[in-house]
This record gives C-alpha cells, structure tokens and sequence, in this order.
C-alpha cells in the first residue's frame, strides 16, 4: 500500500509538471476533417534545412511543417497568434516581449518550452555560422544584437539599444527549431549538413504537417501532425487534410495539364495560361481568381564580379544596365504574354505593397532602341560597321543569360531580352537549366547574367537578405568576405555610393518608428534603384489562382498577401 501512495505521489507531481495544453482556437472553423490535399512544386528541393535554404523549391515545402510565434493575417501582417499567444513591447520601445502556449508538443511528440524559443535565436539565428543569410535582420540600427533574457517559464524578452520595429517580423515570423534534435549538430558546426533531403523522415517541426515519405523528382509526401497545436471552434485537431501529396513537376506546361486532369487541387496559372482555364471553370467546377500585381518578381540581373574581367567592367556600367531598361517592351509583353494580366514594374516594390513610391516612374523607362543605344553611347560603347556593339577597347558586347527551364514567364523574358539586345549589335546566349543550378550559380557568383525571380511581401524590410551588403542574397555585388571559397578579391572589388546607401537604408528603417518615416526610408530606396537599376525590374504578373470548388477555405478570397496557401490548416473537403 505504501508502494502505491508513493507511486500515486510522484505520478501526481508529474502531472504538476505538464500544464494543459494551451490550443489555439479558431473559433468560426467547422470544417470536415480527412482526405488528400493535391499540391504542387516546380523541382526538387535541394536541402531540408531551414537555414541553409535559398530556394523557393527548398523553402515552400518546410512551410508546412514548420511553425513561427506569430503568424501573418490576411494582409500578410505579423498580428495572429502562433506558437506565441501574447506579444508586446516595453513603453520606450527597446524591448519585444513574447510569451507562449503552454502545453503544446514537437511533431515526435517533445514538449515545446521556452528553451526552444531562446536556442533558436542565440545559438541558431544570431551565429553568422549557422544561416546561409547571417544575423543581419536583427541587427538594429547601431549595429547590435538584441539582449536576449527569460523573464519566467512562458515570457522571453529581446532587448536592442534603440527601438526595433522590424521586431514582429523578424522574431515573430522566424520559424522555432527543435533543440532536442539539432543542439548537437549545431554545437559540432555540423549543422549545415544536417536535415539533407535524404533526411526527410527525421524532420521535426511545430506546423500542421510532418513529411513521411519523399521520392526524388515525383513527389513529397506529408501527413497531418498528430500533435499540432490547433484545434476548431468544436474542438477537432487540425490540420483537416489527412494528407498532402506534394507533386514535383519539371515545368508549368506539365502542371496545368495534371491540373487540367484534376491531379491537383489548386493551381496558380501564368496570365497567359489563366484565359483558357477561366473559359473552361464553369463547365469543370472550378473557381478562379484575379487579384492586384504580385508582390514577387522577375528580373534580369548582371554579376559585378562576373570571373571575366572584361564582362565585369560591362556588368557595373550605369549606361549599360539602363539600356537593356529601355530595350525591354514592357507594355507588349503584358499584352502579349501576360494578357493584359501585369504591370510594368521600374523597381523592387510590388504596386501592391503600402510602400509602393510612384515617383519612380517618373524616370519613364519607356521602350526605346534610340534610347537604349544612347545609353550605351554615354557608357562608352560604340558601333563597328556591321552593326557590332563594342566596348571602348573594342571588345564585341557577348554575355550569357541564365534562366531556369520549364518557366515559360522566365524563358518568354529572356527571350525578349535576346531579340532587344540584337536590336542593339549585343550577342546573348539564352541558356535554360536546372532550378537549383541556376541558385548555386546565383550564390556562387559564377553567372553573367540571369533571369529569376524573388518571392514579395508587403514590407520591404524582409529583403533584408537582398539588399544589405552582408545579405545572403546580394547576388549582383556580393563583398570579398561573403564566401571564403568565392573569387572575389578586395582588388576587384567594387562599392558605388548608391549601394552604401542602400545598405544604409536597411540599417536605419529597422528603428524608424514613425511610419512616414520609414516610408520615407523605402521611397529613396526605390528611387535609388530606378536610378541606376543594379536589378533590371521586368513586369508583376496579377495574383491569379484556380482550384477545385470541393476545396473550402476559411477566408473567402485569395490575395497577393495572403498567397496562394493562406491558413491551410483550416482547408477541408466537401
């Protein structure tokens, strides 16, 4: 008996120890839970590792398996509860206060605590070491990382010596790591090499799904997380979808087709796909969508550090870069390619975007091949009689572009920008590969020239990575220090004032409280750019989607914001 009192005791202290799980519920949820969702993916990714990823091949698929503190609401704000129930700041504005959910468990079934919390910043996210992109986002304007401290069992503070308004953003959004998995990897310096995509099935995270099967160049296989931490207004577990079954497919011709044979449940057409699909909603039971300019991208870009002396000298020529601004038709292409579907775009923010500054088009990049070669001309390049573009020593203008194959958009572009170059006596190479080479090339520094995109937001602080100087992403003038493998010398190296102002910009607007302010900050950015155009802006396609009319969803449209995947956890089938 005495046994037993004892056992009781200690199974009662236990229990002490656990407190109840804090769910978060989403009150008017009422959805029917089972059945696959169907998804797709352009390529395979190339790592599993949150912090090593660079592609959206790489990146899109974690999204579902991963959870932040604060999750973004349907104007892709930082202002719904996640992992973290409660946030704040302190009355100077110094220190970001967030607490979490008690109770609540890793996908393996691991309690998720406080510590989590505190190890992915300090030991993950403020180590230049251990992210391909640094610990610049949360540097404030002093350069400084924020004191990190716990307050008590569910609140940790982050404390900066100026006031950090980025702080909902880069903390709030940035997704927690399992230290139960990955503190040894990470204390060894092996953790770039850890959660490859052979290790798919020891992947943890706090998100809605977890990945339980992965064949290469077929398919990702998820299965909803037994352990998530959301429940519906009756109380039911989400995610509703028992499955998703994510397709790798080589381009966007094949996935309108599995689309078109019902394989998949939602699909995000090219403007000049989104015609034939509208035409056909009412017969198929589909319905579609038309939203404002996208907030992601495309864009041509040249390498300032190119290994090739000669082309380099090219790539930072001011008058070189605006002639291919203006030897691009814009307004044609959104007619032909995009249907009318488009915007021209002259800079790096979205017309969608609150911090969109018109004033940049007053530099009226309009198509023109006069224009184009007078920009040449004041770049010192010249004409020999047979119409060959030359350098003022003579060298024939010949470059390679990049793109990746099977984007119709990104092949239709570089196209264009092939026929506008010959226009002009220049010799473009169009030379279509694989996703991830063209990344590794990007982030190498061993390409000419490449057409690409990046994914948006609303704010243009989360191009941190891109536009600062130490930015993981600085692909068109990464610094000599950015890779201790790279060919960039101090030598050879370049910095235009301009770009110190960028870089400046970013700095500063992480600490401009007041919002015209930091608008402000944003609009000379913008400005900066369209002046001297280190990134050739193309068009932004409109946010079009089609899907099935069985997929119910708990917001009642889809929006550049909110992206084509908004709260799928709360997505079921009739």
């Amino acid at each position: 008996m005495k046994k037993l009192l004892v056992l009781l005791v200690v199974l009662i202290a236990a229990g002490m120890l656990f407190a109840a799980p804090e769910y978060h519920v989403e009150e008017t949820w009422n959805g029917k839970p089972g059945g696959t969702f169907y998804y797709w993916g352009l390529g395979d990714p190339k790592t599993f590792n949150y912090d090593w990823a660079q592609e959206t091949s790489s990146t899109d698929p974690l999204g579902f398996i991963l959870g932040t503190l604060i999750e973004a609401d349907e104007g892709g704000m930082p202002s719904l509860p996640g992992l973290a129930k409660d946030w704040w700041f302190s009355d100077d504005g110094l220190t970001f206060f967030v607490q979490i959910r008690e109770g609540i468990q890793w996908s393996d079934g691991a309690p998720f605590t406080l510590d989590d919390v505190y190890w992915t910043f300090v030991n993950v996210s403020f180590v230049p070491e251990n992210t391909a992109n640094g610990n610049g986002s949360y540097l404030d304007s002093n350069d400084q990382l924020p004191v990190v401290e716990i307050v008590d069992d569910t609140t940790i503070s982050f404390t900066w010596t100026v006031p950090q308004v980025t702080a909902l953003r880069q903390i709030g959004f940035r997704p927690i790591m399992p230290k139960h998995v990955l503190e040894e990897v990470v204390a060894n310096g092996t953790y770039p090499e850890f959660w490859t995509i052979a290790d798919f099935d020891k992947l943890v995270g706090m998100g809605p799904f977890v990945i339980t099967d992965y064949v290469g160049g077929v398919r990702i296989v998820f299965e909803r997380n037994p352990y998530y931490w959301k429940v519906d207004g009756n109380g039911v577990r989400l995610p509703y979808f028992d499955k998703l079954n994510y397709e790798l497919l080589a381009d966007q011709n094949t996935s309108l087709l599995r689309f078109e044979a019902g394989e998949i449940d939602l699909y995000g057409p090219t403007a000049e796909q989104f015609p034939r699909l509208a035409e056909m909603a009412a017969e198929k039971g589909w319905i579609t969508g038309v939203g404002g300019p996208a907030l992601g991208s495309q864009f041509v870009t040249f390498n300032f550090n190119s290994t090739d002396p000669v082309k380099r000298e090219w790539f930072r020529n001011d008058g070189f870069r605006r002639a291919f601004v203006y030897a691009m038709d814009r307004d044609a292409i959104i007619e032909s390619l995009y249907n009318g579907l488009g915007s021209p775009l002259y800079g790096p923010v979205s017309p969608s975007s609150g911090f969109y500054n018109p004033e940049i088009e007053k530099f009226a990049y309009k198509y023109s091949i006069t224009r184009a070669r007078l920009q040449l001309r004041r770049g010192g390049f010249d004409w020999l009689p047979d119409g060959t573009c030359v350098d003022a020593n003579g060298n024939p203008v010949e470059f390679t572009l990049l793109t990746n194959a099977g984007n119709v958009v990104r092949e239709a572009i570089c196209n264009i920008i092939v026929d506008g170059a010959a226009k002009l006596g220049i010799k473009v190479n169009f030379r279509p590969i694989d996703f991830n080479t063209v990344v590794s090339r990007l982030t190498d520094a061993t390409y000419e020239a490449v057409v690409i995109g990046l994914t948006g937001s609303v704010d243009p602080g989360t191009g941190w990575n891109v536009y600062r100087l130490d930015g993981g992403l600085h692909f068109w003038n990464y610094p000599p220090d950015y890779n201790p493998d790279d060919h960039i010398t101090e030598d050879m190296y370049i910095l235009p004032d301009w770009e110190k102002r960028v870089d400046e910009i970013y700095r500063l607007q992480t600490s401009a409280v007041d919002p015209q302010d930091r608008y402000d900050l944003f609009a000379e950015f913008q400005m900066l750019f369209a002046e001297y155009q280190p990134v050739v802006f193309t068009m932004a396609q409109n946010f079009l989607y089609v899907y099935k009319n069985n997929i119910k969803m708990p917001v009642e449209k889809l929006t550049p914001a909110t992206g084509l995947l908004f709260q799928l956890e709360g997505w079921w089938k009739e």
